[in-house]
């Protein structure tokens, strides 16, 4: 019995094992097919990589053998981390595009940034893996300095910047290529191509003596920036001599000024809706606040209707007859100061100031000669002295402290040729110029042509190294366009008014109609010289409002003179010359032609499909392909900086600038 009981313990353990093998098989079997599948999904991960690849290896034969990994990261498929590359004998590795496309391709298809870990070029295989952890911010430093070194010098010296946000934001390079970049055009040429190239709007600051340049990204500009002033101190001559004008701030955000005792006038150009009368309200309050005394000849008769009460604003001008007045005693102060200066009576420093502005004085022009045909007396000019007065002014009032700030609603001959070019050297521009305009106004056919659409105040002045910048002008509300709900509006106005005014508000006194000698008492209206010389007094808000009142004379004199008092406006024809479109903007038809013939200033089709077009600023040959033609425009529509780059031979569609 003992016996047979210990041969059963003997037996029991074999039976037992079998449900182990069973199992241990099951496991064996589940592992092949789990590595089965993991392989399976692996070689997914990595055809698209090969596909890519296999173009650059000379293969005759596609294989995965030529692309193998080797090695792969943790996790069920992981990524290839170590991959062995082949390729055939007559493919040249040597050439750095090679590695390039190699390593460009893995990281495409793969998603991970792969770097060279071996390269036998003898046995014609190498070892790519996968690059040490780098963040986003790496990559675009790394970037930046790649594109610097490719379109400035290979061997430069290359420090990167960031921003808060980890961005580049500056990019400070040594090189030692003087000579190749002492061009301007190629100097322009090689910043479109970083603006181009790395993110955001980039500009360059040269140091051609050092062999140095600074990359910086342009900062953003404000749309609306307040005019504010500080507590103004007593204008003696010496704060005279120091006093500026702000005119708005540029992209660096420092502020541009008219300085009136270094350039004594300011030319002021801008369509409807440009911001060019909020500038004038900007220099008009300043001017106020700091005690100088303020003439306005308001040219559309409106546009200062709200200033008409404002402290130190002594005459405003809106009827024709007021203005011609206002210009002669304009001149007749000019030359009185003159001749106190010349008999030695009196000091410059012992005059006020007088700042004369004159709104859209084409308006004026217009409407002066049509009224000097009903009021010229026998034996006067052909033309209304009045309108000989401005060149004296513009000549001579700077040394008896008299400044002109003219507005127009585009550049004119009159003003921007010979003599009156220079006597205006302060100028400002707003809204979008024609060609023509923006040569005469900044020598150039391409500045200020393409300042964004819908930027109120965007516009372009001369920096203290007289060269033009943009900027973003100062705005003033205009208190008569403003109502009851426009509280800050009203409350910033209080800070520019002047608490107590320094000149008392004046008016044109009208003179009295002249009494025929025909024998019959009839009255005639005043002629020209009545008026040029009419009384200047105080305001009376009695006469005013009655003069107003009055009734307009509707008969013929004897003198064959019309006896019409007011002249109705002209149409402003130039309101919308500088609006830039399809017809009437500066440009000729439409011509097909090659890259070659284009020139600086034309207007090129940068994209048919949309009907996008910019202004050339630049036509060089590429940096990087000197095959190439690199052109340089800016974008009509948004002002922005672009850079097409193209065979001279190949056709494009443009328009080049009228010729007047």
């Amino acid at each position: 019995m003992a016996t047979a009981i210990t041969g059963l313990n003997t037996v029991r353990p074999f039976t037992t094992l079998i449900p182990l093998v069973w199992v241990g098989a099951g496991l064996l079997a589940a592992a092949s097919l789990a590595a089965g599948v993991r392989a399976f999904q692996r070689a997914g991960r990595m055809d698209p990589a090969i596909e890519a690849l296999l173009p650059l290896l000379g293969a005759s034969q596609p294989s995965r053998s030529l692309v193998e990994p080797v090695k792969w990261t943790r996790g069920w498929v992981g990524s290839p981390e170590r991959i062995k590359i082949r390729w055939a004998s007559h493919v040249d590795d040597t050439d750095p595009r090679f590695v390039e496309q190699i390593l460009a391709g893995l990281g495409r298809r793969l998603g991970e940034e792969y770097r060279i870990r071996k390269h036998n070029s003898r046995r014609c295989w190498l070892v790519a893996e996968i690059a040490p952890s780098a963040d986003a911010v790496s990559r675009e430093h790394q970037r930046a300095v790649e594109v610097v070194k490719k379109v400035v010098d290979p061997g430069a010296n290359v420090s990167v910047t960031s921003a808060e946000d980890g961005s580049v934001s500056k990019i400070e390079v040594k090189h030692d290529v003087g000579p190749k970049l002492a061009h301007a055009a190629r100097r322009s040429s090689i910043e479109k191509v970083i603006s181009s190239m790395l993110a955001g709007r980039w500009r360059a600051r040269w140091d051609l003596e050092g062999d140095k340049v600074v990359f910086e990204v342009r900062p953003d500009m404000p749309d609306l920036v307040l005019h504010e002033v500080k507590p103004a101190a007593p204008l003696t001559h010496a704060a005279y001599k120091g006093f500026k004008i702000p005119i708005g701030v540029d992209e660096d955000g420092g502020i541009q000024h008219w300085h009136p005792a270094v350039s004594p006038h300011c030319l002021v150009i801008g369509g409807t809706g440009s911001g060019k009368t909020s500038f004038q309200h900007t220099v008009l309050t300043h001017l106020a606040h700091a005690h100088w005394r303020v003439w306005v000849l308001d040219g559309k008769r409106i546009e200062f209707a709200g200033f008409r009460d404002w402290h130190n604003v002594e005459l405003v001008g809106a009827r024709v007859e007021h203005q011609v007045r206002m210009l002669h005693a304009a001149h007749e102060l000019m030359e009185q100061r003159y001749s106190q200066l010349e008999n030695g009576t009196a000091r410059l420093e012992d005059f006020d100031p007088l700042a004369l502005i004159i709104d859209e004085y084409a308006t004026f022009k217009a409407r002066v000669q049509r009224w000097y045909k009903t009021v010229k007396p026998k034996g006067a000019p052909a033309q209304a002295p009045v309108l000989d007065l401005l060149s004296d002014l513009a000549r001579l009032a700077r040394s008896a402290k008299i400044h002109m700030l003219l507005g127009l609603q585009r550049p004119d001959v009159e003003f921007l040729g010979g003599e009156m070019r220079d006597n205006f050297g302060a100028r400002v521009s707003f809204g979008r110029l024609s060609p023509q305009g923006a040569n005469m106004m900044w020598d150039s056919f391409v500045v200020g042509v393409a300042i964004p659409r819908n930027k109120r105040g965007r516009g372009v002045t001369l920096n203290n190294e007289s060269t033009p910048v943009e900027i973003q002008a100062f705005y003033t509300p205009d208190p008569a366009k403003l109502d009851s709900t426009d509280t800050a509006d009203w409350q910033h106005l209080d800070t520019l008014r002047p608490a107590e005014p320094d000149y008392s508000r004046m008016m044109v006194k009208d003179p009295d109609p002249i009494i025929s000698d025909d024998g019959e008492g009839e009255d005639l209206e005043p002629d020209y010289y009545q008026w040029a010389t009419a009384e200047i007094v105080p305001w009376d808000p009695a006469a005013a409002a009655a003069r107003l009142d009055a009734p307009r004379p509707s008969t013929v004199t004897p003198l064959a003179r019309a006896a019409v008092r007011f002249v109705p406006d002209p149409v402003d024809e130039d309101s919308d010359d500088d609006a830039v479109g399809d017809q009437g903007d500066g440009y000729g038809s439409a011509i097909d032609g090659p890259a070659a013939e284009l020139e600086v200033g034309d207007l090129l089709q940068t994209d048919e499909t949309l009907g996008l077009w910019g202004v050339i600023e630049g036509v060089e040959n590429d940096v990087v392909d000197d095959e190439q033609l690199a052109i340089e425009y800016r974008d009509l529509e948004t002002g922005e900086e672009g850079l097409l780059t193209m065979s001279d031979t190949q056709v494009i569609t443009y328009r080049r600038p009228d010729a007047e």
